[in-house]
């Protein structure tokens, strides 16, 4: 071979090594955009509790029956939602008051649930008026709603009377939620 046609092959091979990289590039990104979207992180998936209104858990660890789930209510403050749920298990045909939860949603997306403390609150502001009360200029207590269930040690169905408390935060000038809780009236 020549040393002109060497020359020339030569001048050709960087001409093919870069069109051979540019075409396998190619291929790379096009395979990355058209993935599966299993491929891709997923949003939460949707929880009952940020979207139904009752629904049953079936008997497992510390719940030796089903237990229902009933949605009380439910308020929207600081760009989430705040659903309220009464629990409750039987006991032959009766069903009674376990529990109460407040879980924190985003659209259907459950954030977080937490058990709501449980109080007697017979006579009391909380039992009596659903209007909202400010112990502070900047704290709130909104009624959210209520439900009626047996309890143990009581002859007839008792109102349990759910509420949320809220700051001011100056900071945004939105109402931001504080805590729960349930009064048994």
């Amino acid at each position: 071979m020549s040393s002109r046609h060497a020359q020339r092959a030569f001048r050709r091979r960087p001409s093919a090594l870069i069109l051979a990289l540019g075409l396998a590039l190619g291929l790379i990104t096009s395979t990355a955009l058209t993935s599966p979207a299993s491929a891709r992180p997923t949003a939460q998936a949707a929880d009952p509790l940020c979207y139904a209104d009752a629904f049953s858990q079936p008997p497992g660890i510390g719940n030796p029956t089903a237990l229902a789930w009933w949605r009380v209510g439910n308020r929207s403050t600081g760009g989430y939602t705040y659903r309220y749920w009464m629990v409750q298990d039987p006991t032959g045909s009766t069903w009674y008051y376990r529990s109460s939860y407040v879980a924190k949603c985003s659209g259907d997306s459950l954030l977080s649930s937490t058990e709501i403390p449980t109080s007697d609150g017979f006579g009391t502001a909380a039992c009596t008026s659903s209007a909202d009360r400010f112990p502070a200029e900047s704290e709130a207590e909104r009624y959210v709603g209520q439900r009626a269930s047996w309890d143990r040690g009581y002859i007839s169905q008792v109102p349990f009377r759910y509420w949320q408390r809220e700051w001011f935060s100056y900071a945004t000038l939105r109402w931001v939620y504080s805590s729960a809780y349930v009064v048994r009236c």
